[in-house]
């Protein structure tokens, strides 16, 4: 058996595979595991998460692994006061309600409850079953945020959560998708609040790590695959490493680095078009290190949203512990992650930096240790955090992305609904493929000569 990535969906699958008696070999692009999951190491032992990284309440298979890795699940920090900077103001927020004016208040909590509502309609793992699908699937985010609001504060606010959210300004975000990613948390509310996701000790890429230590030399490193053939007796997967045989293929990674394998003979026109139709947000993933959470001093919580920039959403992303360093977490998403890009190395960190002044004071501006990572300029992500369907997808092409093709079968947490985008997803998926594999092989091994 081949798998073609080794992130959490690829490694996922061929510990399934191995657990099952079978062979697997990942084939892995990058020079290291763990995919869009990202750590780095400071000379403290500090780990700086630059990937996917927070878990949410009921993802237990994510956490589960994590636990078998050795490492613990603890709660992320969220005590003290909340800031927002709208308007030109920096306000601070103790609750859930967010400190606007009373006309934006309002527009907000209209807003709110009306997506909850359309939410309710929506089968999470089914949503082109839901009721005027394909009139929602046409429709962007930006779209309904535009009949829908009426106070310019509160659609900034609006504006900001999507864009930090999802990776993406909301007329490029498929209202559809939207609403059974919303629904998968139960409701708008759980998806905008941090008092619910955990954080793993040790940082979610050392999972990955574990899997592959599981997996020994079956993981090949600095493999990309660059053709996929179908052959009478299953699949030869083509790599940089050398070609190899094989009676089927799980293929676990982002839909549009599948769309760039040469696939013998051409797949599908749908399942073609449904691998194009998904490209990435655009992500920048800040962190900077501190001798001390010294915000919490201030009794602030460390969490800000943002309409000014570069960063949009900050949080206190430090290790449990009251003697442990203070680690601030930012994230620069959508043409604001772009934007970034384009300015000198030195010039971006002074920008991230004086935005985190603006919010947390002089002291912020002085980290013993800054690093950054631009999801885009990753060739083996080419953006974060998730796909997103373009419109008018997710009722045709997009819904055959999980469908096996003869012996190919697919993986990756843009192949579920539930947990889509997740690490919890990524693992649903991989369980999901290897299933699929050995169903597949049973059948085989029955057929009459």
């Amino acid at each position: 058996m081949v798998v073609v990535g080794a992130g959490l969906a690829g490694l996922t699958a061929a510990r399934e595979l191995l657990r099952a008696g079978l062979e697997p070999l990942v084939l892995e692009a990058r020079d290291r595991v763990g995919g869009r999951t990202l750590g780095r190491t400071a000379d403290d032992g500090t780990v700086l998460e630059l990937g996917g990284q927070w878990l949410a309440d009921g993802n237990e298979r994510m956490g589960r692994l994590a636990r078998e890795a050795g490492a613990t699940l603890f709660r992320n920090h969220d005590e003290g006061a909340d800031l927002l900077e709208m308007s030109g103001e920096l306000r601070h927020q103790r609750g859930a309600v967010p400190p606007l004016k009373p006309l934006a208040l309002l527009d907000v909590a209209l807003a709110r409850f009306r997506l909850d509502r359309l939410v309710a309609a929506v089968p999470v793992r089914t949503p082109w079953h839901a009721p005027d699908a394909a009139r929602l699937d046409d429709t962007s985010i930006g779209d309904w945020l535009d009949r829908h609001t009426r106070s310019r504060e509160g659609r900034a606010l609006l504006d900001l959560a999507f864009t930090t959210m999802w990776g993406a300004e909301p007329h490029r975000l498929n209202l559809l998708q939207a609403l059974a990613y919303i629904g998968s948390t139960g409701k708008f509310d759980n998806l905008t609040t941090t008092k619910i996701q955990d954080r793993i000790t040790g940082g979610a890429a050392g999972v990955a790590r574990f899997l592959a230590d599981g997996l020994g030399e079956r993981v090949l490193l600095e493999a990309p695959v660059t053709a996929i053939r179908l052959t009478a007796g299953g699949v030869e997967a083509e790599s940089a490493q050398g070609a190899v045989r094989a009676r089927r293929a799980v293929i676990a990674v982002p839909p549009q680095l599948a769309a760039d394998i040469r696939f013998e003979p051409g797949l599908p026109h749908d399942r073609a078009t449904a691998l194009r139709s998904v490209p990435m947000g655009a992500v920048t993933k800040v962190s900077a290190l501190y001798d001390r959470p010294f915000w919490r001093e201030r009794g602030l919580s460390g969490k800000a949203l943002t309409g000014r920039g570069p960063l949009t959403a900050v949080f206190d992303n430090s290790a449990p512990g009251d003697g442990s360093p203070g680690v601030l977490v930012g994230f620069v998403p959508g043409t604001r992650a772009r934007e970034l890009a384009a300015l000198p190395e030195d010039d971006r960190r002074r920008a991230v930096l004086d935005s985190l002044v603006r919010l947390f004071g002089p002291q912020a501006g002085t980290p013993g240790l800054y690093v950054e990572k631009d999801w885009a300029a990753d060739p083996w992500s080419r953006g974060g955090y998730f796909g997103l369907p373009a419109l008018g997808t997710m009722t045709g092409a997009v819904r055959t992305l999980a469908e096996p093709h003869g012996p190919v079968h697919w993986a990756g947490s843009e192949t579920v609904l539930k947990d889509y985008g997740g690490m919890e997803g990524a693992v649903t998926s991989g369980e999901r493929a290897a299933a699929e594999v050995l169903a597949a092989i049973g059948e085989a091994a029955v057929q009459p000569a």
